[in-house]
């Protein structure tokens, strides 16, 4: 991958916020040649699924607008029959990992995809195991647009990006691009955020089925959401859609670890972080844990707490010596393949970084 940003937390200290590399490497990017910084934005893609949708939901909880053994509301309820909101949260719900309903729908027609998860049948029982997935989340977020009567975007920025002081500047350090407001980048923006994958000049003979959704309008994923599913959705959604820089991400992380995100009880926070219960699964409800052989490299304690962005990006915090790790990089750039790489740069990186 062409470039990264990397910052590690403890004790209330940065002891390590860099940037490395370029933003992109192909000649037809905007952003060739140019320097990564500590300020570049990158496409956060399921970090989105901790640092917006668990925390709106732990809001929610917290006021008592939401419970954790709250059915999931028609028109879900036949997507997940039985499922409760802390299902959806700990992938225990019964979804499948995985539809590609941009196939079927166009850009953007998040009341589309609001339909097309009714249409969805369980593979399990809820509660019986875990299997990770983007479906969940995806529920979460419309569900929370109910709740709190906001668009997610809006919701997000109103609750968390604002009160921490992560939505000040221009572009944001920490937001959703909602995509049908606006599709491209400013100008001015356009070498603050790190190109993802490209749709022009594509090496296959035949390009995934994603492709054509994308390509007809714009060459390359800049400024708008790598992922499928939540580009179809209009960059909003529950299970990706945010773009930040490594601070941003750790002011987030630090708000939950330190109790700084106003209306978050602490005692919701702890169940967020506990374990479930569910046979096998490290997952907790909006967040994951660390496992044999994943990306924490064995490195942290076994109540960490964090999650992966399949564009490249990581966030695992401990607890117990307060310590934070984010790491973001855009490894789909130019295009999306084998993730082994960034599997054990992120290893690698944690085992340096606990031992700073």
């Amino acid at each position: 991958f062409p470039g990264c940003v990397a910052l590690v937390w403890a004790g209330g200290a940065e002891l390590y916020h860099e940037a490395h590399g370029e933003l992109a490497t192909l000649p037809a990017s905007v952003g060739h040649g140019v320097a990564v910084t500590r300020d570049t934005r990158y496409d956060l893609a399921s970090l989105t699924k901790p640092l917006a949708t668990a925390s709106l939901a732990a809001l929610a909880v917290s006021e008592g607008r939401l419970a954790l053994d709250d059915a999931v509301p028609e028109p879900w309820q036949q997507t997940c029959p039985g499922a409760t909101l802390g299902d959806l949260l700990a992938h225990s719900a019964g979804l499948p990992a995985f539809v590609p309903f941009y196939e079927a729908l166009a850009p953007f027609d998040r009341p589309g995809l609001a339909r097309a998860l009714t249409k969805v049948r369980p593979e399990f029982a809820p509660g019986t195991r875990a299997l990770y997935g983007d479906l969940g989340p995806m529920i979460v977020g419309y569900w929370l647009e109910r709740v709190f009567d906001a668009p997610l975007d809006a919701l997000f920025l109103d609750r968390v990006a604002l009160p921490l002081g992560l939505a000040d500047t221009k572009p944001p350090m920490l937001a959703y691009r909602n995509l049908t407001a606006r599709h491209d980048l400013p100008p001015a923006w356009r070498q603050r955020f790190a190109p993802t994958e490209r749709y022009a000049d594509r090496p296959e003979p035949t390009p995934p089925t994603y492709v054509p959704v994308r390509a007809t309008r714009a060459a390359e994923a800049h400024g708008q959401v790598h992922d499928d599913n939540a580009y179809v959705a209009g960059g909003v959604a529950g299970h990706a859609g945010l773009f930040g820089t490594a601070f941003a991400v750790l002011e987030v992380a630090r708000a939950w670890l330190d109790g700084l995100l106003p209306g978050l009880d602490p005692a919701v926070r702890d169940r967020f972080w506990r374990r479930s219960p569910v046979p096998g699964s490290v997952f907790r409800l909006g967040w994951d844990g660390p496992s044999a052989g994943g990306s924490t490299g064995g490195a942290l304690e076994p109540g960490a707490v964090g999650h992966l962005g399949f564009t490249g990006t990581s966030l695992w915090i401990e607890p117990g010596p307060c310590r934070i790790f984010v790491l973001l990089a855009n490894r789909v750039y130019p295009f999306r393949g084998d993730a082994g790489p960034i599997r054990a740069f992120r290893q690698r990186f944690h085992r340096l970084a606990a031992a700073l």
